[in-house]
């Protein structure tokens, strides 16, 4: 079972309307409210065992093809996801003891939480670093180096990591999603199906969207070619040879 520490009644009245994934609360991360709060050196992640798909960027296809099937979920646009596990709310890449499966990619998103950029308004472009306190990465005790904000309330090096980290995270989801729009606009994006199979158990896959390699190669050759100067078909390349890790998903059944 996931432990989580308590959050207080005052986090819990900044929390936004809509969390993401994962995330049970987001409280803004001021040197007033936190000083005093350190970060453990011990990643666990047993706050994903039971989800079996993590969203990833376009900038992670490359990696995450070689442990998962990527495969588009969502809405009118499409999230790229990962597909950790074989059953709905089961992640096998984490075992009991909350450590991802070793040598496996671990996506961005997993590795930024609890921490995360909120908008601090529908009309505003400032974005203010939120955590979610409730993770057992956050402790009242640490060595200095580990603390949140130093002693003259400016962020501490560790804060300022997970602050670039996390600026770089949404600026790679900014790219992610005009990929996904692009796709759209050129009619690329189709339902698929998967039989998984392992002696005599079949399972069928379904409810997830590919990028269509049929509809792709019917592009005209200046689209293909714009594409390609661009990487994008290098982003396909790599979504397309995923969907293979759906046969290792047959040890599952």
């Amino acid at each position: 079972m996931v432990k989580r520490r308590a959050v207080s009644k005052a986090d819990k009245e900044l929390q936004p309307d809509r969390l993401p994934m994962l995330y049970k609360t987001l409280v803004p991360l001021t040197a007033e409210r936190q000083s005093g709060t350190y970060l453990s050196p011990e990643r666990d992640y047993a706050f994903a065992n039971m989800v079996n798909a993590i969203p990833v960027t376009t900038d992670e296809f490359a990696p995450a093809m070689r442990n998962y099937p990527i495969v588009l979920a969502g809405g009118d646009v499409p999230t790229p996801v990962a597909l950790v596990g074989f059953e709905t709310g089961r992640n096998d890449h984490v075992d009991a003891d909350g450590h991802w499966a070793k040598g496996a990619y671990i996506p961005a998103y997993l590795r930024r939480y609890p921490f995360a950029y909120v908008r601090e308004s529908n009309t505003s472009d400032r974005n203010i670093l939120c955590a979610d306190l409730s993770s057992v990465i956050f402790d009242t005790k640490g060595a200095p180096d580990r603390a949140l904000f130093e002693e003259d309330g400016q962020p501490g090096t560790l804060l300022k990591n997970v602050m670039d980290f996390c600026n770089r995270y949404d600026i790679a989801t900014q790219r992610t999603r005009l990929a996904m729009e692009e796709a759209i606009k050129f009619d690329l994006i189709e339902d698929s199906t998967v039989t998984v199979s392992r002696g005599e158990k079949t399972l069928k896959v379904d409810g997830f969207r590919v990028i269509s390699e049929e509809k792709l190669r019917a592009l005209p050759d200046d689209v293909l070619a714009g594409l390609a100067r661009r990487g994008v078909l290098n982003i396909y390349a790599a979504h397309h040879l995923s969907l293979t890790n759906f046969s290792s998903f047959g040890s599952a059944l």
